[in-house]
């Protein structure tokens, strides 16, 4: 089964052990510390299920279409193992494991709340997904000194927001070295998950990693100051999800921040969508980061073949 009918198969069972109105309140509880980022600890069962119910859908939305970014840019990469860190209930390995269907044979996961690791498991029996059902778990604290096999690929999705900076850099040293093609961090798309990437940015460029994505280029971040870079995914709610969210839409847009690192140079392009682009009757206006910095563009008909492409592109697409 796919994540999203292992988690509609285990909604009935989850609203005869807890009231709807607790998981409601469990939610509001999550979503008050998410905004305040006052610490997204998850402090009791109900909410728990209330996460993997109402966030791990956008979580998992948006590292799918990280990974369908990576697959498109590197077509030859075929991951065949995979290190999810901090992986929650592996909502990372979920996702990849959707888009690498034919080449990822092995997961491991790190993550130190054994609940949410017991939840993951249960999950992943009724996966369709072979490496997912014989993923590893193993309980990890990312702030302590780690010893790592060599994996493929490495994903850290909302969790290294998690630790305090000064561990930023032994962790991601540590990560890089056991990384055999690729690495991706993915963050709220909020000012501070900006700032937090930047850092990472840095730390991963030093280290002598290629820069993939979301950035055209190696240099500063052009951002001005007060402004962030961030990107939007669109995701299916489930059933559950939009009763505890008491939401009428199928849909919610989850904004998003990440960076994918290579071990090895990938196809360069010229410039990336940053903004959603303003249609216009003749006319298509989008702002795009470039290696010479941020630059508002406008295509008309004039353009003629790049106009016709130029309209049907969104907020995040690349420009060659």
């Amino acid at each position: 089964m796919t994540l999203e009918e292992v988690l509609e198969s285990f909604h009935e069972k989850l609203l005869s052990q807890y009231k709807q109105t607790a998981l409601t309140k469990a939610f509001e509880r999550i979503s008050d510390r998410y905004r305040k980022e006052s610490g997204f600890f998850l402090q009791t069962e109900e909410e728990r299920w209330a996460y993997l119910f109402t966030r791990l859908p956008a979580t998992f939305g948006v590292a799918q279409k990280v990974f369908e970014e990576l697959k498109q840019r590197c077509p030859n990469l075929n991951p065949q193992s995979l290190l999810d860190v901090g992986a929650g209930p592996g909502t990372g390995m979920w996702a990849a494991a959707s888009v690498f269907e034919e080449s990822l044979q092995s997961c491991t996961l790190f993550e130190k709340d054994q609940h949410f690791a017991t939840m993951g498991k249960q999950l992943a029996e009724h996966s369709s997904f072979p490496a997912v059902q014989k993923a590893e778990w193993k309980s990890v604290d990312m702030t302590r000194p780690l010893e790592i096999e060599p994996h493929d690929l490495t994903i850290l999705s909302y969790s290294i927001g998690e630790i305090k900076e000064s561990f930023y850099k032994p962790l991601l040293e540590t990560l890089w070295n056991s990384t055999g093609k690729a690495l991706v961090i993915i963050e709220p798309g909020t000012p501070s998950g900006y700032h937090r990437m930047m850092k990472i940015r840095d730390i991963l460029l030093q280290l002598g990693g290629f820069l993939w994505a979301p950035c055209p280029h190696h240099q500063k971040c052009p951002i001005l100051e007060g402004d962030w870079c961030h990107f939007s995914a669109r995701v299916s709610r489930t059933s559950l999800h939009r009763k505890l969210k008491s939401a009428d839409l199928g849909y919610e847009d989850e904004k998003f921040c990440y960076l994918i690192f290579g071990k090895e140079p990938c196809a360069a392009y010229q410039s990336r969508i940053i903004r959603h682009p303003m249609k216009h009757s003749g006319f298509v206006e989008v702002v795009l980061c470039q290696k010479e910095g941020i630059k508002k563009t406008i295509f008309s008909k004039r353009d003629k073949e790049k106009y016709k492409d130029i309209k049907k592109m969104n907020w995040g697409d690349v420009i060659s």
